[in-house]
């Protein structure tokens, strides 16, 4: 049977990737094409679309934050008619829905795994990467990646590094939450909304030589822990992790409050994507954010 040649994907960004790469993979080597859906795109998307390369060679046409273009009716049309032979056009976002993504031959949307889905997450990663996938290893990996598949998916990278290596178990939660120092305090430090507190821990992790991409995605991570938090008690069901750590999330998340912590994440993700456009660097992004920051108090 044939892949599909049009695939949308949105949700959760490790598992939208994911899928990305299955389909690219299916369609076989190609020539990328990469657009994006938030800036002016339109004309030459259509343009790929309605055109036969010169020399036959396959294209894979990857569409990204393409939420914006799934209105666009003209485009809808043109898709209604099939791509070009040798063609995969695929859009990916953050919630694709319109008469764009309805053409689509494949459309999935990826909720971000929790409790058991996580945990099968963490073993299919493992298990790609080559690594053994003993409970204790899983374990950390599950509380190294505070809810976050993104960093999930980074910590096994990390661990791959020492595949081979037979490494004592005390050595492996500081190689999977830190490699220089731990981020407690700094994330206490903001889950209480103390901007002095918060500032002199950030400080004191850069200058002693942390990774401040790393410590971006755990920050990002934090956020949405405490907003699962949340949201597990709402929902009668008690919040994921140790449970000292879940006691101390859901203290934390019910200062800020759930509106107030979207508004966190929201502010997260503007900064995420002026990190990946350049404008600006992590260590930046983290000290714009942490002076953000507004006292909080028992909600």
């Amino acid at each position: 049977m044939a892949p599909p040649r049009i695939v949308a994907y949105w949700g959760d960004p490790l598992l939208v990737e994911r899928a990305l790469g299955r389909a690219l993979a299916a369609w076989g080597p190609s020539r990328r094409v990469v657009l994006f859906g938030d800036e002016p795109c339109l004309a030459r998307l259509m343009g790929e679309l309605g055109s036969t390369d010169l020399f036959g060679e396959p294209r894979a046409i990857i569409v990204r934050r393409a939420d914006r273009l799934m209105g666009e009716e003209r485009l809808a049309r043109m898709l209604a008619k099939g791509v070009p032979p040798q063609v995969g056009l695929s859009f990916v976002g953050e919630a694709l829905k319109g008469p764009v993504v309805e053409r689509a031959e494949e459309a999935r949307f990826f909720p971000t795994p929790t409790g058991r889905a996580l945990h099968a997450l963490a073993g299919e990663l493992l298990a790609e990467a080559g690594l053994p996938q003993p409970p204790l290893v899983v374990d950390l990996l599950l509380n190294a990646a505070a809810g976050d598949p993104l960093r999930l998916a980074q910590e096994v990278a990390k661990l791959s590094l020492w595949k081979g290596e037979r490494l004592p178990p005390d050595r492996l939660p500081r190689l999977l939450f830190f490699s220089v120092g731990t981020p407690y305090a700094y994330l206490d430090a903001v889950g209480r909304g103390e901007i002095p507190a918060a500032l002199a821990a950030l400080r004191t992790l850069l200058a002693a030589g942390a990774n401040p991409s790393a410590l971006f995605f755990v920050l990002v991570g934090h956020v949405r822990a405490l907003l699962a938090a949340l949201a597990a008690t709402a929902g009668g069901r008690e919040p994921a992790g140790p449970p000292w750590l879940a006691r101390r999330r859901l203290d934390q998340a019910r200062r800020w409050g759930e509106a107030r912590l979207v508004g966190l994440l929201a502010s997260l993700q503007e900064l995420d994507l002026r990190i990946k456009t350049g404008r600006l660097s992590p260590e930046a992004a983290l000290h714009h954010f942490t002076l953000s920051l507004t006292p909080v108090g028992r909600g």
